[in-house]
């Protein structure tokens, strides 16, 4: 990877409708009560260009034209108060193909779309460039396969500035999926696709060992732990 930096920012931090302790059925019903949607985390990547990874999409299940639309308003402003329009972004990463992460992409029907190539054959996704691990996106900005969540999973590594000093930025989309997670040593399997709790372990480890800060699928960025065995 170049020495080149690039400016991170988070523009919308996910939530999550099921914590570690928490048994996933009851509690996405008693969070989505409450007003959880369970959206990603959602992150601006600015160099040369503008590249936006994963979308956010809150209360994923309810595909109504109501959703959709405070969806794609609430993405819009928080984009506004960072002084940028949504066609002020040149490209989108999406780290793997669930809704709460892809969502709000017709929010930048003018940007470049992207995902893992491995992603983009499997669904024949029109309209989008499939890149491949170690491919260099943006100076400085490179993929990084991370298998596990799903099959062809892809996270975002960043060489930026942070607090004075270089720092590698991995925005991991949910191959971590959130620090409580990763404290606890698991790995989230809930989903129908979910590919491979061994891979997942490899995934994050690898994550780990490259990054200095962590920016998870759902919550707000860490530092990077070390060093990390996940349960089995």
């Amino acid at each position: 990877m170049t020495q080149c930096t690039n400016t991170v920012r988070v523009v919308k931090v996910g939530t999550l409708c099921c914590e570690v302790s928490e048994l996933a059925g009851i509690s996405y019903q008693v969070k989505h009560e409450l007003g959880v949607g369970g959206g990603s985390t959602v992150t601006l990547i600015e160099g040369s260009t503008r590249i936006l990874v994963d979308t956010g999409f809150d209360y994923e299940s309810v595909n109504t034209k109501i959703n959709n639309t405070r969806n794609a308003r609430s993405l819009a402003m928080a984009l506004k108060l960072m002084g940028i329009k949504p066609d002020d972004i040149d490209a989108v990463f999406v780290t793997h193909w669930h809704r709460d992460h892809f969502g709000n992409l017709g929010v930048f029907d003018k940007a470049e779309h992207l995902a893992s190539k491995g992603l983009v054959e499997r669904f024949r996704l029109k309209g989008f460039r499939g890149v491949v691990d170690g491919e260099t996106i943006l100076p400085g900005v490179e993929v990084l396969l991370t298998p596990g969540h799903t099959i062809d999973h892809a996270s975002i590594i960043v060489n930026s500035m942070l607090g004075g000093l270089k720092a590698r930025i991995a925005v991991a989309g949910d191959a971590v999926l959130s620090h409580g997670y990763l404290q606890s040593g698991r790995v989230w399997q809930y989903n129908a696709d979910f590919h491979n709790a061994e891979e997942a372990s490899k995934s994050i480890q690898h994550l780990l060992e490259l990054c200095d800060v962590i920016i998870p699928g759902h919550g707000t960025p860490f530092m990077a732990p070390r060093p990390f065995h996940v349960q089995r």
